[in-house]
């Protein structure tokens, strides 16, 4: 009886904090807002950054599906830059953390943040942190608790997580990000500690409604990163030809050549390498497809 009505309290709890979601969002529309983010920082637009980012942070409340391990390293790069501009360091560089724990090859490119920058500063200090031993995960009653875009072992006590409890027939039952110092969101427990291997038959069910859409080629994450460089290129191609064009205008004053010179070989450079890093991410998305 007892256990009853805890039960109903946990999901009466859960059920609440899901209560401002007019509907469930997919994580291909968490991926949308997430692009659109990336695009309004490399644009240096911060009203549509912050807009964009404001509205993944709620699409992660309301998720539908199990979030992928690519797809919450992208949402952690995309709160790391969101925290950098709001000159929460200390956040910046959890978030680092976070999406370095999933992809710990991640380069930052150097025309987003050259040596000495900042944000160069604080993703170096999520990369020379050692990470602390987490919270052993109690059981779902229903279910597996996910973290990072997996099956957890552990709640992180250093850095933010995303945590999912994904039911038994596969639906979300709650989605958040937890930040540091925050307790994991309340649910209904059993018994024991989930291991490693939990959530098997949740998987092979969330496995056959994958294959019921079709194989995905494509990494979306991977995707999204090399199209915001892909633009990124071309509008920095587009401001470099338009110093040059005006340095080579007879029109323009001996004293501001060198500026102009200046201003444009910068372009250049920014445009090839994000021209690169649109190669690099363009490929690895088709050869990895689900992995980050």
């Amino acid at each position: 009886m007892i256990r009853t009505i805890i039960l109903w309290v946990l999901s009466i709890t859960a059920a609440s904090a899901r209560e401002g979601c007019p509907e469930l969002v997919s994580t291909a529309t968490l991926a949308r807002h997430i692009t659109e983010a990336d695009m309004a920082f490399s644009t240096m637009d911060e009203n549509a950054f912050r807009s964009a980012r404001w509205t993944a942070q709620r699409a992660i409340n309301c998720l539908g599906e199990p979030i992928q391990p690519g797809q919450a390293a992208a949402y952690y790069r995309m709160e790391a830059l969101g925290s950098f501009l709001d000159q929460s360091h200390a956040q910046s560089v959890g978030f680092f953390k976070s999406m370095l724990r999933i992809a710990p090859n991640y380069i930052l490119p150097e025309p987003m943040a050259p040596m000495g920058h900042p944000l160069r500063v604080d993703f170096e200090v999520a990369q020379g942190s050692m990470p602390m031993a987490g919270v052993p995960i109690q059981k779902a009653a229903d279910g597996v608790i996910r973290v990072d875009g997996g099956v957890g072992t552990e709640f992180p006590q250093d850095r933010p997580f995303l945590m999912q409890h994904q039911l038994s027939d596969g639906r979300i039952q709650l989605s958040a990000v937890v930040g540091i110092g925050v307790e994991p969101l309340p649910y209904a427990t059993k018994r024991g500690l989930q291991g490693a291997n939990a959530g098997k038959r949740v998987a092979q069910s969330v496995d056959k409604v994958q294959r019921k859409r079709g194989p995905s080629s494509v990494n979306m994450p991977l995707a999204a990163v090399s199209a915001v460089s892909v633009a990124v290129a071309g509008i920095s191609y587009v401001v470099a030809m338009g110093h040059e064009a005006e340095f080579n205008d007879a029109t323009t004053s001996r004293n501001q050549l060198s500026g102009l010179r200046g201003k444009t070989n910068n372009m250049v450079l920014l445009s090839g390498g994000a021209v690169a890093t649109a190669l690099t991410t363009g490929v690895a998305a088709v050869v990895v497809g689900g992995e980050f």
